[in-house]
């Protein structure tokens, strides 16, 4: 039998670093799924926890383990790109988790849509323990166009889509350094650019692909958000979201031209909802006033959201002893965009 017989539908790629208190129940999903015609890739990126013995400690025959050298996510996953046999691919966080029902609704959602190359899904949130919150992150799931890429993100996190081979040949750079096909910018997911690794990527899927982007009307991922460094990832994720407006107004400068006051605005709002969350009026109320000179449009586009935004960075300027619990519910826990 040819090994392309034998190779998967399906090739789950899961990057870890030092996620010991989240791999088995991550890598557990993705074991109590309904469609079984998948391969799991971890690809351990030099952690120092117990990562690397539980990856190892996997009896399944269809989980396949690498390891490397700690060079960041951007890395991991190219070399679980490079690994993968499966026609369709998707990317799993190593503290998140997916619904049993998540490989088969995409692999359905691609049966019936040839022309869709990016299928995602929506999320609902978990704390660090598990539980589910009352938030989640429900995006635009048709007509995507590259503007709504850039200014809306409807992929969000790597855990949310799977996707064609094809796609990544469409916007394959040449080898990077180490050897891997980079087709996640290693720069991008280094120190002080959270997230721009996985936008940048769809960005260019957006803009290089004639393969579409279309959305599951289902919550079939399950985000963790963790308490811990929140003001820490705000900062990195402002500073990704400015390498990734760089990026657009490099590579798509009319793009950048019409939709750059817009995308700002709604990405500016989200960091105001996050300092909400982490209780820092001062910075939420900055983030806010950058929003709205940037543009007022989300106001009248999303006006439930963006004025709940408002009325919760007031009660936190004007009334501080306003518990935290009705802040975070006003504005959506901040992780909402």
């Amino acid at each position: 039998m040819s090994a392309e017989k034998l190779a998967p539908r399906v090739s789950v790629i899961v990057p870890v670093y030092n996620a010991e208190a989240y791999l088995p129940a991550t890598v557990n999903s993705v074991f109590a799924q309904s469609f079984e015609d998948y391969e799991l890739i971890l690809v351990d990126d030099g952690s120092t926890d117990r990562s690397s013995k539980i990856a190892q400690s996997f009896s399944d025959p269809r989980v396949r383990y690498h390891r490397q050298e700690n060079h960041g996510v951007s890395t991991a996953r190219n070399k679980g790109l490079d690994l993968a046999r499966g026609s369709i691919i998707g990317f799993l966080d190593s503290d998140d988790l997916w619904h049993r029902d998540k490989i088969a609704e995409h692999v359905g959602h691609f049966d019936r849509r040839a022309d869709v190359g990016v299928s995602y899904s929506a999320c609902r949130f978990i704390d660090s323990q598990g539980n589910r919150l009352k938030t989640g992150y429900r995006p635009k799931l048709s007509g995507i166009s590259a503007a709504d890429v850039y200014c809306r993100n409807p992929i969000a996190g790597g855990s949310t889509a799977f996707f064609r081979r094809e796609i990544f040949d469409d916007i394959v750079e040449p080898r990077s350094g180490d050897g891997h096909r980079a087709c996640f910018d290693v720069k991008a997911s280094a120190p002080g650019a959270s997230h721009a690794e996985d936008h940048q990527c769809w960005l260019r899927m957006a803009l290089h692909s004639r393969l579409t982007f279309e959305g599951i009307d289902k919550e079939l991922t399950f985000y963790r958000i963790h308490d811990a460094g929140l003001s820490a990832r705000i900062d990195k994720m402002h500073q990704g979201w400015l390498a990734i407006d760089a990026y657009v107004r490099d590579q798509a400068p009319d793009l950048h031209k019409s939709h750059s006051s817009l995308a700002n605005a709604y990405q500016m709002r989200y960091f105001a909802r996050r300092s909400v969350a982490r209780g820092d009026s001062r910075e939420a109320a900055s983030y806010l006033a950058k929003s709205l000179r940037f543009s007022l449009k989300p106001f009248f586009t999303e006006p439930v959201k963006s004025l709940s935004t408002l009325a919760a960075v007031l009660a936190l300027r004007l009334m501080p002893s306003v518990t935290n619990r009705w802040i975070n519910r006003a504005a959506g826990a901040g992780n909402e965009t």
